[in-house]
């Protein structure tokens, strides 16, 4: 049995979770979502000082603590490579971003996901999707865990943790959707093609907690349909086989339905909560929360309907 710590730094919000993670799957042992008001996000002191405070107040295990990078900071490149072994394939990569990064490779440090596939020709070929960033962002983004004390085992971006949890939810297999997820002050739309992460936007400097439920939802399908049109023009694609909703809309009743109207996208929402409450999948609550039952303790466990990126730090692990 392994305990893993998710931290997302979002803006003034903090979210954690901390998982058990057994053969028999993930079991939720602690959680946090705090915003912490006129916090300046920049203050790199001021963020880990609190940080640091909600772990001890909450008795958050420091232990594997995994966080995710803010996506405006990373750049992802799809490319081809021919199969490989495991160990060519980090340098291939290496190789196919000196010839596309705008800055220089010894400033950048990078990570990829990739699946396999055949080619037109029978060929085995490797469909790679690279994330990159200056090292000097990761270093500033480091310094926040590094004053609070805590020991870092590994960042990624938002988008990898998005494209571990359709791949958990469908069984590593994805086809063609549209991952929205639902933040206070952004929208990240992501779409997957094939397994291949093959769009992604993010619609920034929101306040959709301070919009009323109906400006809050047009303003979302809006920019779905606004993804999509740019997602299709001049392309031959296949249409999109779904809409997955996360975030602070996924648990109100008839989210989705309003949303499928407006976009003609057969859209479904979910959350960390839906994934505990449905039994479909192998995520429970640990022994220290199973006395408090879901529908009726509804409130508490609230916070976790936006926290689908933080569990998408540790599935998979």
């Amino acid at each position: 049995m392994e305990i893993f710590t998710a931290v997302e730094i979002d803006y003034n919000q903090f979210k954690i979770l901390e998982v058990y993670k057994k053969r028999s799957g993930y079991f939720l042992n602690n959680f946090v979502n705090l915003t912490v008001n006129d916090l300046d996000f920049r203050n790199k002191s001021l963020i880990s000082v609190n940080l640091s405070k909600i772990m001890n107040e909450n008795k958050i295990s420091r232990n594997n603590i995994l966080t995710s990078i803010d996506s405006g900071l990373i750049s992802s490149y799809n490319f081809i490579l021919p199969y490989m072994p495991e160990h060519d394939l980090k340098i291939a990569v290496e190789y196919e971003l000196k010839k596309i990064l705008p800055f220089p490779m010894s400033q950048c440090i990078f990570d990829y996901i990739y699946t396999e596939k055949i080619d037109g020709q029978g060929n085995t070929v490797l469909n790679i999707t690279a994330f990159a960033s200056k090292e000097d962002d990761i270093n500033n983004f480091k310094e926040i865990f590094d004053i609070a004390g805590i020991k870092l085992k590994s960042i990624e971006c938002k988008t990898v943790s998005i494209y571990n949890n359709i791949r958990y939810l469908n069984k590593n297999k994805t086809g063609h959707l549209l991952l929205c997820d639902i933040s206070d002050k952004t929208i990240k739309i992501v779409i997957i093609l094939d397994n291949i992460i093959n769009f992604e936007r993010v619609i920034d400097g929101l306040n959709l907690k301070n919009q009323n439920y109906d400006e809050a939802s047009d303003l979302v399908a809006n920019e779905l349909k606004r993804t999509a049109d740019f997602y299709f023009a001049g392309k031959s694609l296949p249409p999109i086989d779904g809409a997955i909703l996360t975030g602070i809309f996924s648990g109100i009743k008839g989210f989705d339905a309003k949303i499928t109207d407006a976009t003609a996208f057969r859209s479904y929402s979910i959350s960390v909560l839906n994934l505990i409450s449905s039994g479909k999948y192998s995520f429970y609550l640990s022994k220290k929360l199973k006395n408090r039952n879901i529908d009726q303790d509804y409130e508490f466990y609230r916070p976790l309907e936006e926290m689908w990126t933080t569990f998408g730090l540790i599935i998979n692990r």
